[in-house]
């Protein structure tokens, strides 16, 4: 997957290096960030941008007719019994749904396509409230941002035992290698380097807890 993210602020371009822009002075930073799928491959990836509307029509306006959306169920534990689908016929998924920032999500492309996704970089405090206790949970980095796990889970109070399930599109299943962070070490072991916009499942090994990440542009 070709995965490409470009920041501006306001009319300022700064320029990209790396996933983020640097010597950005606005407080109102909006990018893109371009992301490729497969066609039949199950894709699994996260909204990296905050937008005034964060449906799907919003979020990914076209697609090939046929794609479609699985969403991941927390409380179920399993995928949710509603599936959008992309129809070529109104231009429309059907049924929408609101996907924010930092969720993860399964696209299955009818055909190879690139979305753009075009929003704002969330920045101050962004709460994700995981529900832990060892359920799977499809999440991403609530900002546009790739890297190791460190960089993509930043402020995330990591417990022992906690892991990270990480889905491979070339294998149409999850990776065999697979993060755990250790209090010994204070450290997720192997460590992987995502994608902007990539999702994951984390699996937290204790309670319920708010996870608030606090960003900004510097």
């Amino acid at each position: 997957m070709r995965t490409r993210a470009l920041l501006c602020a306001a009319a300022l371009a700064a320029g990209a290096v790396s996933s983020m822009a640097q010597n950005v002075y606005s407080l109102n930073v909006v990018g893109y960030v371009n992301y490729a799928f497969s066609s039949g491959n199950y894709v699994l990836v996260n909204n990296p941008l905050d937008n005034t509307n964060n449906d799907l029509n919003t979020i990914i306006p076209t697609a090939p007719n046929g794609t479609t959306v699985q969403l991941w169920s927390a409380a179920l534990q399993d995928f949710s019994p509603t599936i959008p689908a992309y129809s070529t016929f109104n231009n429309k998924w059907t049924p929408t749904t609101t996907i924010n920032p930092g969720q993860g999500f399964f696209v299955v492309a009818a055909a190879n396509f690139t979305n753009t996704f075009v929003g704002n970089v969330r920045q101050g405090p962004v709460t994700n409230n995981l529900i832990g206790a060892g359920n799977y949970e499809a999440i991403g980095s609530t900002v546009p941002l790739g890297g190791g796990i460190t960089n993509v889970l930043a402020q995330y109070p990591a417990g022992n035992g906690d892991t990270i399930q990480i889905w491979n599109v070339g294998l149409q299943d999850f990776d065999p290698s697979i993060p755990a962070y250790s209090t010994f070490n204070n450290k997720w072991t192997p460590d992987h380097v995502f994608a902007v916009g990539e999702g994951f499942f984390l699996v937290r090994a204790s309670g319920p807890v708010a996870y608030v990440r606090s960003f900004t542009v510097q």
